[in-house]
């Protein structure tokens, strides 16, 4: 069966589970699977970069934003941004000082600068990111880790059927093949790093 989009997804989890009476529940294993992989995965599959402009102390972050690989500032030369914790962030900010920001910090969902950026300065920014997976639904049919690597979400989504079908002694079985590809995606996307291999990266505006 072939293995590229939502439904067809689905139906395989159905098969493997030889089961036709999951339908309702079936797209909450392909969710849980989903939530699992946005906490465990950082491959150049779910790489962004974007531009931002700096009016403020704050910037809020894409929606979709799960961790940062790259910021900077875009000026003349390039202004690269050192990450602080909030703690060494405040040390680093001056009471009513402002300029060129230096550090970043993440704060909920925003990025924060010291210094403070003039109010009458405009900073562009640009980050690349980590984004979330995009969720697949009736009408998001695939996404880029579909494509890429179906048996992660199939093995993925096996795995979370199994506590609800009450069936423990399949956890071991397909969280192991889960486990599995996933490192295997992992080692692939390190070694295509080093042969210089480039994401594939869009422009969004935050």
């Amino acid at each position: 069966m072939a293995l590229t989009t939502y439904e067809e997804l689905k139906s395989s989890i159905a098969d493997y589970l030889n089961r036709s009476d999951l339908t309702s529940v079936i797209p909450d294993f392909v969710t849980l699977c989903e939530a699992d992989m946005n906490r465990t995965l950082r491959i150049r599959e779910m790489s962004m970069r974007t531009r931002g402009t700096i009016k403020g102390q704050y910037l809020k972050l894409p929606p979709d934003f799960l961790g940062m690989r790259n910021i900077e500032l875009i000026t003349d030369p390039i202004t690269p941004l050192k990450y602080l914790n909030m703690q060494n962030l405040d040390l680093h900010r001056v009471s009513n000082a402002t300029g060129k920001p230096i550090y970043y910090s993440i704060m909920q969902n925003n990025l924060e600068f010291a210094p403070v950026p003039d109010s009458s300065t405009e900073y562009t920014i640009e980050i690349v990111y980590y984004r979330k997976i995009e969720p697949l639904s009736d009408s998001n049919t695939s996404n880029h880790i579909l494509d890429s690597h179906p048996d992660a979400y199939l093995m993925g989504s096996l795995m979370q059927s199994a506590p609800y079908l009450v069936q423990d002694e399949r956890i071991p079985i397909w969280s192991g093949r889960y486990e599995q590809i996933k490192e295997q995606i992992k080692t692939s996307d390190e070694n295509a790093k080093f042969s210089g291999s480039t994401p594939n990266i869009t422009f969004n505006p935050f």
